[in-house]
């Protein structure tokens, strides 16, 4: 049987320390002495509360209860796919959170990594894998709550736990201004426009993944769940406090995101990921990696088999309806 904690609150400390408490508190995940990894979803560079990235406060009330457990040492790490990852840990806060609590930051794109074999791979049959993954005690994924528009016709899509785990591995996007041959995406305007809500310098027109990340893409659906045949996270919690309705960056409208003020956390990713879809009601099994890591055993993805301890669900469906019918979206009015 699979847990999946939730918690609604807005105070985010009390939120973080209530979700681990359902699930056996931090002391059932990290012990004196461990080398423990924390790894956000910081693809791009942007501001907190855009609702695309993971705000430093969750990372910091994490933070904060692993230091009670006294570990050796606690690592911000994350392989930006969109930016610079140091240039995303100043412009996200990451840094000014590091220094107050003593932690470092790892550019997963520039750490030392080892080949590591994928025995199960269906896509890929090895994976350079960065070092400081493989080697600390307890790995902390806390990917960002990141629900796509439900598009009649076409397969639901979802960010989340599963998926953050391509942030572990090394390859930082390129862009250019003229679309480049293989997989790319064509970014927003909010992104490469002077005018743009989320505009940086570094962004052009099309993106597209390189190194490690740019071999998953020859086949994402099956490559996530290569990457988590051979890594995985001692527990994964998932940042809902301010989120998107709006996070395609090839689409983005602009709009402001809205407060859900929700955490998420279990052992289980795929299960995790399968309760946090119902938040939009989308369907796990119509989200391609999803359900290849159903068939592959991942995790636990029948819902007879999952409890939910904390905050109904019912409650926080009910929230991000609310919080959808705040948002006026141009094509829709």
């Amino acid at each position: 049987m699979a847990i999946v904690s939730i918690v609604k609150d807005k105070n985010i400390r009390i939120a973080i320390l209530r979700v681990i408490h359902h699930i056996g508190g931090m002391e059932s995940f990290v012990q004196s002495g461990d080398k423990v990894v924390i790894k956000p979803n910081l693809v791009f560079g942007l501001p907190p509360f855009t609702g695309f990235t993971t705000d430093y406060p969750t990372v910091q009330a994490i933070l904060q209860l692993c230091q009670r457990m006294n570990p050796s040492e606690i690592i911000i790490a994350e392989g930006s796919g969109g930016i610079d990852t140091k240039l995303a840990f100043r412009i996200s806060g990451y840094i000014e959170l590091a220094e107050k609590y003593g932690a470092k930051l790892i550019d997963l794109n520039e750490s030392p990594a080892a080949n590591v074999p994928v025995p199960s791979g269906h896509t890929i049959q090895e994976l350079h894998v960065p070092q400081i993954i493989l080697d600390c005690d307890v790995l902390i994924n806390v990917p960002k709550l990141k629900l796509y528009r439900r598009v009649p016709g076409k397969s639901d899509w979802a960010s989340l736990a599963v998926k953050n785990l391509m942030g572990a591995l090394p390859g930082k996007g390129d862009y250019s201004d003229d679309r480049p041959s293989g997989f790319c995406l064509q970014l927003s305007k909010e992104f490469w426009s002077t005018k743009g809500k989320y505009y940086h310098p570094t962004y052009q027109q099309w993106w597209s993944p390189s190194g490690e990340k740019r071999r998953i893409h020859t086949n994402l659906a099956q490559g996530l769940v290569d990457i988590n045949t051979v890594i995985k996270p001692t527990l994964s919690i998932i940042d809902a406090i301010v989120v998107s309705y709006d996070v395609d960056m090839t689409n983005t409208i602009g709009q402001e995101p809205f407060n859900l003020n929700t955490i998420l956390a279990s052992q289980d990713p795929l299960a995790l990921d399968c309760i946090a879809t119902r938040i939009a009601e989308l369907d796990p099994f119509n989200i391609s990696y999803l359900k290849l890591a159903a068939e592959r055993g991942i995790g636990e993805s029948d819902y007879s088999n999952i409890r939910i301890l904390g905050t109904p669900l019912a409650r926080i469906i009910k929230a991000w309806k609310e919080g959808l019918a705040t948002r006026v979206y141009p094509e829709e009015s």
